[in-house]
């Protein structure tokens, strides 16, 4: 069954509006009709089935059948700090990145990043990229946007790790200190950040300057990956890792 997004002060009592983008697509591109049922989801998660009461050509009402509490947050918020990569990689990063669960993106620029974005255009790629986590997040059923940021220079991405309780930069020039070396030292953290570089890799500098910050420099075995593969790699085990953790 389809998922769209209703916004909270659009739903009065047991009826529901929903207008432009969303009603657009449910009326004309998936074709659904009055007495069809769909499932939403608001802003803050709460998740709901609804069935369509009356439709125009711009909007839709319709009315609630069931509502459900928001999804349980992950044991452990993770945000993902990325080096910008090359084309539409980034639209990748955030689809997987949202159905694995993460809690923020933060695509950033470092010395070895080769997209120059100019301001305009880096606007336009945030606007996208909010689409793009909103679309993944529908299409998995997860009541749950993550949050996606501009693109900040490295050192403001380490800023921002270093609010969270464990972070991690992953370096290919580190050959014996793993993933699984840093989990053995991280427990009883509720938030964790997780730095992956550009295609480039980071710089020598960069590495000590994450240290500096408050990271442990993790790599990730004897093969180069990409940073799409990186990224979510390293997500993937970390989410695992606290699920399977919690009680």
């Amino acid at each position: 069954m389809p998922t769209f997004l209703v916004r909270r002060n659009n739903i009065s009592g047991d009826t529901a509006v929903l207008s432009g983008t969303e009603a657009g697509h449910m009326l004309r591109s998936l074709r659904l009709s009055v007495g069809d049922s769909f499932h939403a989801f608001d802003e803050e998660g709460t998740r709901y089935r609804m069935r369509i009461l009356e439709a125009t050509s711009r909007s839709l009402r319709a009315e609630v059948l069931e509502t459900f509490a928001p999804e349980p947050p992950p044991p452990v918020a993770v945000t993902l700090a990325v080096g910008l990569p090359k084309a539409d990689k980034m639209d990748f990063i955030l689809e997987k990145a949202t159905e694995l669960g993460v809690s923020r993106v933060i695509p950033f620029r470092s010395s070895r990043t080769i997209p120059r974005v100019d301001p305009s255009d880096a606007k336009k790629r945030l606007l996208r990229w909010e689409r793009v986590a909103l679309a993944a997040a529908k299409q998995c059923g997860s009541g749950r946007v993550p949050e996606v940021s501009g693109i900040v220079p490295f050192n403001e991405a380490l800023l921002q790790a270093a609010r969270h309780d464990g972070r991690v930069v992953f370096y290919e020039g580190e050959r014996t200190f793993t993933l699984k070396n840093v989990f053995s030292g991280m427990s009883g953290v509720s938030s964790v950040a997780l730095v992956v570089g550009p295609e480039g890799g980071f710089s020598p500098d960069e590495v000590r300057e994450a240290v500096a910050a408050g990271c442990r420099c993790a790599g990730l075995g004897n093969r180069i990956l990409r940073v799409e593969t990186a990224a979510l790699a390293v997500l993937a085990m970390v989410m695992y890792h606290f699920e399977k953790e919690s009680p």
